[in-house]
């Protein structure tokens, strides 16, 4: 079988898309990543742009200020001037500047007034390039675990899922409230209905945090409700990247392991358990494990 030789264009332009993902809160220049690539630095710049439609220098910001944007709207312990520097920018102004400019607003009106519907428009190049260069997980790795009785605190999206971050501020600002720290009480997203085929205001996922605390009134007026992730058998996938390319590793589970398998699902929904999430990582090393039960 002949491979194309614009694959092999796209594998080493690929490793250049994940090395920016991880270094892009330090410099980085054109040399260092023609050098990744293994292309020579006087023609690395136009090849980039040739294939993603976008300069090096012009995703590099994409890329930064994305990260930004996500800290900046879920992690709102941390200080704006904080956010720049991890952003690469010397000094607050010259970010601000930089994040008016996709988003007509600055970073402060932004944290607190995001428009919800529309807020991911300016990045749809660069999640375009990363559901073309980052890879699903492979179905082989698969293993089949038994799942502990976890009961849970949960609080439902329903409606739009491009909504869905204004939820999860809620739930993290709850878990914060009740000191539910990742690191010790693990966090599941349940999926109650498949996106695809859901009209979007039918839409619903649940935020999930393990816990055995009780409820007050006010937590349940919060959309806050007991959910027990059931004991078991399930079958675990790790996915390790961006959740632009997590429907793909579920998919595969169920169109190339599940057949020959000779398992049959169980009868609660498909469970994602975040371990490691972006922005606190960046966006290739997040980690999800997908849980499928199993009867």
């Amino acid at each position: 079988m002949t491979t194309c030789p614009n694959d092999h264009l796209q594998t080493r332009f690929a490793r250049v898309i994940a090395h920016i993902d991880a270094h892009a809160d330090r410099q980085l220049d054109l040399a260092e990543l023609a050098g990744i690539a293994a292309f020579s630095p006087f023609h690395f710049h136009r090849q980039f742009a040739a294939l993603f439609d976008i300069t090096a220098t012009h995703y590099i910001r994409l890329v930064r200020i994305y990260r930004a944007a996500h800290s900046l709207l879920f992690r709102k312990d941390i200080p704006i001037t904080d956010i720049a520097f991890d952003a690469g920018y010397e000094n607050a102004e010259s970010f601000s500047r930089a994040f008016r400019k996709l988003h007509d607003q600055s970073p402060s009106d932004f944290r607190s007034h995001p428009d919800w519907d529309n807020w991911q428009a300016p990045y749809a190049k660069l999640q375009q390039i990363r559901r073309n260069t980052m890879t699903g997980t492979e179905s082989d790795n698969v293993t089949i675990i038994e799942f502990p009785e976890t009961r849970t605190a949960c609080m439902d999206h329903i409606g739009s899922p491009a909504r869905i971050g204004e939820t999860i501020q809620r739930f993290i600002a709850w878990r914060k409230i009740h000191h539910l720290h990742p690191s010790k009480h693990a966090t599941f997203n349940i999926l109650w209905c498949n996106p695809e085929d859901t009209p979007a205001d039918e839409f619903r996922m649940g935020l999930a945090v393990a816990t055995d605390q009780e409820f007050s009134d006010e937590d349940n007026k919060k959309g806050f409700y007991s959910q027990t992730l059931p004991a078991g058998r399930y079958a675990k996938l790790r996915h390790i990247g961006s959740d632009q390319t997590l429907r793909d590793s579920a998919l595969a589970l169920y169109r190339d392991w599940l057949p020959h398998s000779g398992e049959t699902p169980g009868d609660f929904p498909l469970i994602f358990q975040r371990i490691a999430f972006y922005p606190d990582v960046a966006e290739h090393e997040a980690i999800t494990d997908i849980l499928l039960p199993l009867a």
